[in-house]
C-alpha cells in the first residue's frame, strides 16, 4: 500500500498509519514499560516515539505537499 509521499514521517489520521519520507507505511515496533505499551520506529539511528511525529489529516497532507514539495 502506498501513502502520499511528503518527504517526512507522519502519522496519517484518523486511521493511525504511519507513513514514511517515501511514502511507505511502516509498522512500528512496540515497547512495554511498566505496563505500557509505546510504539515507536527508528530514525537515524535514533529511537522516535510515534507521540512525538506530526499527525496529518488527508487535507492537512495536501496542504503540506502544496506549500513544501512543489
Amino acid at each position: 500500500m502506498k501513502a502520499t509521499n511528503l518527504g517526512i514521517w507522519y502519522v496519517q489520521v484518523p486511521y493511525g498509519f504511519l507513513i514514511d519520507p517515501h511514502g511507505n507505511i511502516v509498522e512500528p515496533k512496540i515497547q512495554i514499560k511498566k505496563g505500557k505499551e509505546y510504539k515507536y520506529v527508528w530514525i537515524n539511528r535514533k529511537q522516535v516515539f510515534l507521540s512525538s511525529i506530526p499527525k496529518l489529516n488527508y487535507q492537512e497532507a495536501m496542504k503540506f505537499k502544496e506549500i513544501f514539495c512543489g
